[in-house]
């Protein structure tokens, strides 16, 4: 007999556009990236943080502009994390869709 506890997997796709409060990344400041911040609560919570993946599934970026965007999970914690988009120069993202994965223990 194993003492081995299961792993946990959470996963699912934030959709992220301009119609959500606080988005920034149409505006083209003179030298400042631009940041969006978006908090995914898990459905459950973790026994302790657990390791999260997030990657760009999709975006959507003014056609006259270069795909200036990155994505990172950020401030993780057993019942959460942030998603962190950013962009710069003269980039416009009008949205982006963005697949995270997290694995760990409850």
């Amino acid at each position: 007999m194993s003492n081995v506890i299961p792993l946990t997997v959470l996963s699912a796709v934030a959709v992220l556009d301009n119609k959500l409060e606080g988005w920034t990344l149409l505006e083209v400041p003179a030298t400042e990236p631009r940041v969006f911040s978006f908090v995914v609560a898990f459905e459950r919570a973790f026994s302790s943080a657990p390791l999260v993946h997030a990657a760009i599934a999709g975006f959507d970026v003014e056609n006259h502009d270069s795909a200036r965007l990155r994505v990172r999970a950020e401030n993780i914690t057993p019942t959460g994390f942030v998603i962190r988009v950013e962009t710069w120069l003269n980039t416009r993202v009008w949205g982006v869709e963005v697949s995270w994965l997290a694995i760990g223990y409850t």
